[in-house]
């Protein structure tokens, strides 16, 4: 798999990324690309000079449709936003709300919608937050991310706010971060362990994972070892998720236990088996925010004001939440349901289900208290109104939690109910291959009554089979309606 490394920087920058591409080192599998902010007509030629006498790898200032070669740092010019689409970068004029510019978010967001599991988010030195929200999107997708380290950085606003959206694997120095990248993405190929699976599982139980052989990757070979083994601790079956996803997130975890390799890896699970516990945990990624994405949440508004002017007063309006994490969503969309109810004046009895095979998610969901950090795209004054400070952090009003209720459900399992109104399903379809999709959205589809909403993630999109159950309301911001 090839990937693409977006990096964002602001001021302090320069400092932070010499040492950083001093250290890159050839893979044969990375497409770097530059989003430092500058000025329009900023000093383009200067900063590419300075980043070329550092960098161990070939630098060059991008042009518009310019295809992207690996092991090639490519440097955004100044008043232009960067976006990376298949293997070409696309420069365009920045977008008004865009503060700064070359904008960060702008270029990790792309990176994860067209690369998905192959993106790579990288916040270096900077003020204000850019890039917070683009490595939430990369992080969603499967991707990798990476902050300098505060301490380390010379302005810690935007690593900072990486840091604190929760959506950042690694927080190192600059130099450390190359480093890492290179032991994550060798340039030359795994060995094969056949051998070396077969012993270590050997030991595990009294009848070892089944093991595909014929399939030619090492490491997806390993993968359906430990998904078996998973599968019998725990119960849960990740066998039709995303490989890809599930690869990255397993050498992570590899890479943070020490095992270089795939025996010692199960050596350290027979060591300790509560090991196959915190895989479930990782696979079942609970990232979440209130209002994340709130433009989209104001298209969501919107419709549902439509549904409920065509909806009669004494009907209650249910909604399901499938891979509810920590349960932020739910209560966003108590909210606004509370929010429009209160502007019309007519109560309603409104049920908001969500669900996950998370445990430990569902028991924050349940308890309601979050930091402060999970409400940085909320309006404070709402915040005010629906949260009670509970020493530094923050508790759901007793009286909005009666509206939710959560339980532990395979989102394979069926829905709560049927004639819902709403199901929000946000990034969990990009962690599963497209036939566990299509059997979610007819899941949905026969959950929803006539002209139901349905509301997927940003970086999701609805397949053939999706389309022909589903008509678009809003496309960019992936909302749409039940066909018939």
């Amino acid at each position: 798999m090839m990937h693409v490394a977006g990096i964002g920087a602001s001021a302090g920058g320069l400092e932070a990324m010499l040492p950083m591409f001093a250290g890159l080192q050839p893979t044969g599998r990375i497409r770097y690309v530059l989003a430092q902010h500058m000025a329009k007509d900023g000093h383009d030629a200067l900063v590419l000079r300075l980043i070329q006498r550092s960098s161990a790898l070939p630098v060059v200032l991008a042009t518009h449709g310019v295809q992207m070669l690996t092991d090639t740092v490519y440097i955004i010019p100044s008043g232009k936003d960067g976006r990376v689409q298949e293997d070409a970068l696309h420069l365009c004029d920045p977008m008004p709300e865009n503060v700064s510019t070359p904008s960060v978010n702008v270029l990790l967001q792309s990176i994860a919608r067209h690369c998905r599991t192959g993106g790579i988010g990288i916040v270096l030195s900077g003020t204000g937050s850019d890039g917070a929200a683009g490595c939430r999107s990369i992080k969603e997708a499967g991707g990798i991310t990476f902050a300098q380290d505060p301490m380390e950085a010379k302005f810690d606003g935007m690593p900072q706010a990486a840091i604190d959206s929760k959506a950042v694997d690694q927080v190192l120095p600059a130099r450390q971060i190359a480093t890492t990248l290179a032991s994550l993405f060798p340039g030359k190929p795994a060995p094969t362990w056949k051998p070396a699976i077969e012993n270590a599982f050997a030991s595990v139980g009294p009848q070892p994972p089944k093991v595909d052989f014929a399939v030619a990757d090492p490491a997806q070979r390993e993968l359906q070892a430990l998904l078996r083994l998973v599968l019998e601790a725990t119960g849960i079956d990740f066998s039709s998720y995303k490989e890809d996803t599930l690869l990255r997130r397993l050498e992570k975890r590899k890479a943070l236990q020490g095992a270089t390799s795939a025996e010692a890896y199960q050596t350290f699970i027979r060591r300790n088996p509560e090991e196959l516990h915190a895989l479930q945990h990782l696979f079942l990624v609970s990232v979440s925010s209130f209002f994340r994405d709130r433009e989209s949440f104001a298209a969501l508004r919107n419709a549902l004001t439509d549904m409920l002017a065509h909806k009669p007063a004494d009907e209650a309006v249910q909604v399901w939440v499938p891979g509810c994490a920590s349960g932020e969503e739910v209560y966003t969309l108590a909210i606004l349901l509370q929010e429009l109810t209160q502007e019309w004046r007519a109560p309603r009895e409104i049920t908001i289900t969500g669900s996950d095979l998370n445990p430990d998610a569902l028991e924050t969901a349940r308890a309601g208290v979050y930091r402060a950090t999970a409400f940085k795209e909320m309006d404070a004054a709402m915040q005010a109104r629906y949260f009670l400070p509970k020493g530094g952090d923050f508790e759901v009003d007793p009286a909005l939690r009666a509206r939710v209720r959560f339980e532990r459900r395979d989102v394979l399992g069926g829905p709560p109910g049927t004639s819902l109104d709403l199901v929000s399903c946000r990034n969990l379809l990009i962690y599963m291959k497209s036939p566990l999709q299509d059997r979610l959205i007819k899941s949905f589809h026969q959950a929803l009554r006539a002209q139901g909403l349905l509301f997927i993630g940003q970086s999701e999109s609805l397949s053939f089979v999706g389309n022909a159950m589903f008509t678009p309301i809003d496309p960019y911001h992936r909302l749409f309606r039940r066909r018939h």
